[in-house]
Protein backbone atom coordinates (compact mmCIF):
# COMPACT_ATOMS: atom_id res chain seq x y z
CA UNK A 1 0.00 0.00 0.00
CA UNK A 2 1.33 3.44 -0.89
CA UNK A 3 0.17 7.03 -0.80
CA UNK A 4 -0.30 7.47 -4.54
CA UNK A 5 -2.75 4.53 -4.62
CA UNK A 6 -4.64 5.99 -1.66
CA UNK A 7 -4.66 9.40 -3.35
CA UNK A 8 -6.18 7.94 -6.53
CA UNK A 9 -8.88 6.11 -4.57
CA UNK A 10 -9.81 9.15 -2.46
CA UNK A 11 -9.93 11.32 -5.58
CA UNK A 12 -12.35 8.93 -7.30
CA UNK A 13 -14.62 8.91 -4.24
CA UNK A 14 -14.46 12.71 -3.97
CA UNK A 15 -15.21 13.27 -7.67
CA UNK A 16 -17.57 10.34 -8.19
CA UNK A 17 -15.83 9.13 -11.35
CA UNK A 18 -12.51 7.92 -12.69
CA UNK A 19 -12.64 10.49 -15.48
CA UNK A 20 -12.89 13.46 -13.12
CA UNK A 21 -10.30 12.00 -10.75
CA UNK A 22 -7.86 11.49 -13.62
CA UNK A 23 -8.29 15.11 -14.70
CA UNK A 24 -7.75 16.34 -11.17
CA UNK A 25 -4.62 14.23 -10.69
CA UNK A 26 -3.28 14.89 -14.21
CA UNK A 27 -3.21 11.15 -14.92
CA UNK A 28 -4.73 8.91 -17.57
CA UNK A 29 -7.93 7.05 -16.70
CA UNK A 30 -6.07 3.76 -16.99
CA UNK A 31 -3.44 5.08 -14.58
CA UNK A 32 -6.06 5.89 -11.96
CA UNK A 33 -7.81 2.54 -12.48
CA UNK A 34 -4.50 0.71 -12.10
CA UNK A 35 -3.73 2.45 -8.80
CA UNK A 36 -7.13 1.59 -7.38
CA UNK A 37 -6.73 -2.04 -8.45
CA UNK A 38 -3.34 -2.10 -6.70
CA UNK A 39 -5.00 -0.91 -3.50
CA UNK A 40 -7.81 -3.44 -3.84
CA UNK A 41 -5.27 -6.22 -4.39
CA UNK A 42 -3.39 -5.24 -1.24
CA UNK A 43 -6.58 -5.12 0.84
CA UNK A 44 -8.10 -8.17 -0.82
CA UNK A 45 -11.55 -6.70 -1.45
CA UNK A 46 -13.37 -4.31 -3.80
CA UNK A 47 -13.44 -0.70 -2.66
CA UNK A 48 -15.80 0.76 -5.27
CA UNK A 49 -19.28 -0.26 -6.37
CA UNK A 50 -18.73 0.00 -10.12
CA UNK A 51 -22.44 -0.37 -10.89
CA UNK A 52 -23.34 2.99 -9.34
CA UNK A 53 -23.21 6.40 -11.01
CA UNK A 54 -21.61 8.42 -9.59
CA UNK A 55 -19.22 5.79 -8.26
CA UNK A 56 -19.78 5.03 -4.59
CA UNK A 57 -17.45 3.26 -2.15
CA UNK A 58 -18.35 -0.18 -0.85
CA UNK A 59 -18.58 -0.67 2.89
CA UNK A 60 -14.88 -1.54 2.96
CA UNK A 61 -14.22 1.37 0.63
CA UNK A 62 -15.98 3.82 2.94
CA UNK A 63 -13.91 2.61 5.88
CA UNK A 64 -10.76 2.91 3.78
CA UNK A 65 -11.76 6.42 2.74
CA UNK A 66 -12.31 7.51 6.35
CA UNK A 67 -8.82 6.30 7.27
CA UNK A 68 -7.13 7.61 4.12
CA UNK A 69 -8.60 11.11 4.08
CA UNK A 70 -6.89 12.42 7.27
CA UNK A 71 -3.65 10.67 6.26
CA UNK A 72 -3.59 12.48 2.91
CA UNK A 73 -4.67 15.71 4.58
CA UNK A 74 -1.68 15.44 6.92
CA UNK A 75 0.63 14.82 3.97
CA UNK A 76 -0.76 17.87 2.17
CA UNK A 77 -0.32 19.90 5.34
CA UNK A 78 3.31 18.82 5.46
CA UNK A 79 3.81 19.87 1.83
CA UNK A 80 2.12 23.20 2.47
CA UNK A 81 4.22 23.78 5.56
CA UNK A 82 7.43 23.26 3.61
CA UNK A 83 6.51 24.72 0.22
CA UNK A 84 4.32 27.62 1.34
CA UNK A 85 5.80 28.48 4.71
CA UNK A 86 2.80 27.05 6.56
CA UNK A 87 0.23 29.12 4.65
CA UNK A 88 -2.99 27.39 3.54
CA UNK A 89 -2.79 26.57 -0.16
CA UNK A 90 -4.61 24.52 -2.76
CA UNK A 91 -8.21 24.34 -3.97
CA UNK A 92 -10.96 25.45 -1.60
CA UNK A 93 -14.55 24.86 -2.69
CA UNK A 94 -17.35 26.50 -0.75
CA UNK A 95 -20.99 27.43 -1.21
CA UNK A 96 -23.46 29.91 0.26
CA UNK A 97 -27.21 29.40 0.44
CA UNK A 98 -29.23 31.25 -2.17
CA UNK A 99 -31.60 32.27 0.62
CA UNK A 100 -28.97 34.79 1.77
CA UNK A 101 -28.88 36.39 -1.69
CA UNK A 102 -26.50 35.93 -4.60
CA UNK A 103 -24.23 38.74 -3.40
CA UNK A 104 -23.74 37.13 0.03
CA UNK A 105 -20.85 35.15 -1.44
CA UNK A 106 -18.93 38.34 -2.27
CA UNK A 107 -17.73 39.16 1.25
CA UNK A 108 -16.32 35.66 1.93
CA UNK A 109 -14.46 35.72 -1.40
CA UNK A 110 -12.94 39.11 -0.58
CA UNK A 111 -11.80 37.88 2.84
CA UNK A 112 -10.32 34.68 1.43
CA UNK A 113 -8.38 36.54 -1.26
CA UNK A 114 -6.95 38.89 1.36
CA UNK A 115 -6.16 36.36 4.09
CA UNK A 116 -5.18 33.33 1.99
CA UNK A 117 -3.67 34.51 -1.33
CA UNK A 118 -2.32 31.03 -2.16
CA UNK A 119 -5.74 29.38 -1.94
CA UNK A 120 -7.56 28.73 -5.22
CA UNK A 121 -11.23 29.66 -4.63
CA UNK A 122 -14.27 27.98 -6.14
CA UNK A 123 -17.50 29.60 -4.93
CA UNK A 124 -21.12 28.59 -5.51
CA UNK A 125 -24.57 29.99 -4.66
CA UNK A 126 -27.15 27.19 -4.40
CA UNK A 127 -30.09 26.10 -2.28
CA UNK A 128 -29.17 24.62 1.10
CA UNK A 129 -30.41 21.14 0.17
CA UNK A 130 -28.02 21.10 -2.79
CA UNK A 131 -25.13 22.36 -0.66
CA UNK A 132 -25.77 19.61 1.89
CA UNK A 133 -25.73 16.99 -0.87
CA UNK A 134 -22.48 18.37 -2.24
CA UNK A 135 -20.89 18.33 1.20
CA UNK A 136 -22.01 14.72 1.62
CA UNK A 137 -20.60 13.65 -1.75
CA UNK A 138 -17.42 15.64 -1.08
CA UNK A 139 -17.63 18.05 -4.02
CA UNK A 140 -17.59 20.93 -1.52
CA UNK A 141 -15.21 21.58 1.38
CA UNK A 142 -17.47 24.00 3.25
CA UNK A 143 -20.89 25.60 2.98
CA UNK A 144 -23.08 28.19 4.65
CA UNK A 145 -26.58 26.70 4.77
CA UNK A 146 -29.91 27.97 6.06
CA UNK A 147 -32.18 25.63 8.05
CA UNK A 148 -35.49 26.13 9.86
CA UNK A 149 -34.88 27.16 13.47
CA UNK A 150 -34.59 24.12 15.72
CA UNK A 151 -33.32 21.77 13.01
CA UNK A 152 -29.72 20.71 13.52
CA UNK A 153 -27.37 20.05 10.60
CA UNK A 154 -26.18 16.50 9.84
CA UNK A 155 -23.64 14.97 12.24
CA UNK A 156 -20.77 14.12 9.85
CA UNK A 157 -19.74 17.76 9.52
CA UNK A 158 -18.07 20.28 11.77
CA UNK A 159 -20.82 22.84 12.37
CA UNK A 160 -21.16 26.34 13.82
CA UNK A 161 -24.36 28.35 14.11
CA UNK A 162 -23.68 31.84 12.73
CA UNK A 163 -26.96 33.37 13.79
CA UNK A 164 -30.74 33.33 13.50
CA UNK A 165 -32.65 35.38 10.93
CA UNK A 166 -36.38 36.23 11.18
CA UNK A 167 -38.58 36.06 8.09
CA UNK A 168 -41.00 38.78 7.03
CA UNK A 169 -44.40 38.00 5.52
CA UNK A 170 -45.22 40.46 2.75
CA UNK A 171 -48.26 41.27 0.61
CA UNK A 172 -49.13 43.69 -2.15
CA UNK A 173 -50.10 47.15 -0.92
CA UNK A 174 -53.65 46.76 -2.22
CA UNK A 175 -54.13 43.16 -1.09
CA UNK A 176 -56.67 42.70 1.68
CA UNK A 177 -55.12 40.93 4.64
CA UNK A 178 -56.12 41.15 8.31
CA UNK A 179 -53.70 43.07 10.53
CA UNK A 180 -52.57 41.41 12.68
CA UNK A 181 -53.41 38.13 11.05
CA UNK A 182 -53.36 34.49 12.11
CA UNK A 183 -51.76 31.57 10.33
CA UNK A 184 -55.25 30.22 9.64
CA UNK A 185 -56.23 33.47 7.94
CA UNK A 186 -52.98 33.54 5.96
CA UNK A 187 -53.62 29.98 4.77
CA UNK A 188 -56.64 31.20 2.81
CA UNK A 189 -54.25 33.01 0.46
CA UNK A 190 -51.99 31.66 -2.25
CA UNK A 191 -48.24 32.04 -1.93
CA UNK A 192 -45.37 33.10 -4.17
CA UNK A 193 -42.54 30.80 -3.13
CA UNK A 194 -39.16 29.42 -4.11
CA UNK A 195 -38.99 25.94 -5.69
CA UNK A 196 -38.74 22.87 -3.47
CA UNK A 197 -35.40 22.84 -1.64
CA UNK A 198 -35.76 26.30 -0.10
CA UNK A 199 -35.68 26.32 3.72
CA UNK A 200 -38.17 29.19 4.09
CA UNK A 201 -40.68 27.32 1.95
CA UNK A 202 -40.03 24.16 3.98
CA UNK A 203 -40.67 26.09 7.22
CA UNK A 204 -43.93 27.63 5.94
CA UNK A 205 -45.26 24.37 4.53
CA UNK A 206 -44.44 22.47 7.73
CA UNK A 207 -46.16 25.09 9.94
CA UNK A 208 -49.35 24.98 7.84
CA UNK A 209 -49.49 21.20 7.67
CA UNK A 210 -48.84 20.86 11.40
CA UNK A 211 -52.08 22.75 12.00
CA UNK A 212 -53.99 20.98 9.26
CA UNK A 213 -54.07 24.08 7.07
CA UNK A 214 -53.77 24.13 3.26
CA UNK A 215 -50.63 25.25 1.48
CA UNK A 216 -51.51 26.68 -1.91
CA UNK A 217 -48.91 28.12 -4.27
CA UNK A 218 -49.74 30.73 -6.88
CA UNK A 219 -46.29 30.73 -8.48
CA UNK A 220 -42.97 29.00 -7.83
CA UNK A 221 -40.22 31.41 -8.88
CA UNK A 222 -36.52 31.86 -8.22
CA UNK A 223 -35.18 35.32 -7.54
CA UNK A 224 -36.44 37.78 -4.96
CA UNK A 225 -36.91 40.63 -7.43
CA UNK A 226 -39.30 38.50 -9.49
CA UNK A 227 -41.10 37.24 -6.40
CA UNK A 228 -41.61 40.71 -4.93
CA UNK A 229 -42.80 42.00 -8.29
CA UNK A 230 -45.44 39.26 -8.41
CA UNK A 231 -46.44 39.91 -4.80
CA UNK A 232 -46.78 43.64 -5.45
CA UNK A 233 -49.16 42.79 -8.29
CA UNK A 234 -51.37 40.88 -5.84
CA UNK A 235 -50.51 37.40 -7.11
CA UNK A 236 -50.02 36.07 -3.57
CA UNK A 237 -48.27 36.42 -0.25
CA UNK A 238 -44.56 35.90 0.19
CA UNK A 239 -41.99 35.36 2.91
CA UNK A 240 -38.51 36.88 2.72
CA UNK A 241 -35.67 37.96 4.96
CA UNK A 242 -36.17 41.52 6.32
CA UNK A 243 -33.13 42.90 4.52
CA UNK A 244 -34.52 41.67 1.21
CA UNK A 245 -37.77 43.54 1.81
CA UNK A 246 -36.25 46.77 3.14
CA UNK A 247 -33.65 47.00 0.37
CA UNK A 248 -36.12 46.28 -2.44
CA UNK A 249 -37.00 48.98 -4.96
CA UNK A 250 -40.53 47.55 -4.84
CA UNK A 251 -40.92 48.24 -1.13
CA UNK A 252 -43.37 51.12 -1.67
CA UNK A 253 -45.73 48.69 -3.42
CA UNK A 254 -45.55 46.13 -0.57
CA UNK A 255 -46.58 45.87 3.04
CA UNK A 256 -45.48 43.74 5.99
CA UNK A 257 -48.11 41.36 7.35
CA UNK A 258 -47.95 40.70 11.08
CA UNK A 259 -48.95 37.23 12.30
CA UNK A 260 -50.03 36.75 15.91
CA UNK A 261 -49.27 33.02 16.05
CA UNK A 262 -46.44 32.56 13.55
CA UNK A 263 -42.88 33.86 13.97
CA UNK A 264 -40.79 32.11 11.31
CA UNK A 265 -37.03 32.10 11.77
CA UNK A 266 -34.11 30.49 9.97
CA UNK A 267 -30.76 29.48 11.43
CA UNK A 268 -27.59 30.06 9.44
CA UNK A 269 -24.90 27.38 9.78
CA UNK A 270 -21.30 27.01 8.68
CA UNK A 271 -20.53 23.38 7.85
CA UNK A 272 -17.29 21.85 6.69
CA UNK A 273 -15.49 18.56 6.34
CA UNK A 274 -13.58 17.16 9.31
CA UNK A 275 -10.58 16.58 7.05
CA UNK A 276 -9.74 20.09 5.82
CA UNK A 277 -6.36 20.23 7.52
CA UNK A 278 -4.64 23.55 6.80
CA UNK A 279 -7.71 24.73 4.86
CA UNK A 280 -9.83 24.77 8.03
CA UNK A 281 -8.94 28.47 8.65
CA UNK A 282 -10.34 29.26 5.20
CA UNK A 283 -13.67 27.72 6.22
CA UNK A 284 -13.67 29.72 9.45
CA UNK A 285 -12.96 32.88 7.43
CA UNK A 286 -16.05 32.23 5.31
CA UNK A 287 -18.12 31.80 8.47
CA UNK A 288 -16.81 34.99 10.04
CA UNK A 289 -17.52 37.01 6.88
CA UNK A 290 -21.11 35.77 6.75
CA UNK A 291 -21.58 36.37 10.49
CA UNK A 292 -20.45 39.98 10.07
CA UNK A 293 -22.88 40.38 7.16
CA UNK A 294 -25.75 39.09 9.27
CA UNK A 295 -24.89 41.47 12.10
CA UNK A 296 -24.60 44.42 9.72
CA UNK A 297 -27.93 43.60 8.08
CA UNK A 298 -29.60 43.29 11.49
CA UNK A 299 -28.35 46.75 12.42
CA UNK A 300 -29.50 48.21 9.09
CA UNK A 301 -32.97 46.70 9.41
CA UNK A 302 -33.28 47.86 13.02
Amino acid sequence: MNLIDLEAFVSVVDHGSVVAAAAGLHLTQSGVTSRIQNLEDVLGMPLLDRKTRPLQPTRAGQETYEFAKPVLSSVNDLKAGILHGGEPAGDFRFGVSRALGDLAVGAPIKCLRTEFPKVQIQAFVQWSVVLLERLANRTLDAAVVVLPEGIAPPDPFVSECLGTVPLTIVAGKAQRVSQPSTLSELASNEWVVNPIGCSSRQLLEAALRQRGLPFSTAVEAEGYDLQLSLISDGVGLGMVMPQVFYSSALRKHLKVVKAKDFSPKLSVWLLHSRHLGRLAPAARSVGEAVKQQLQARRTTVA
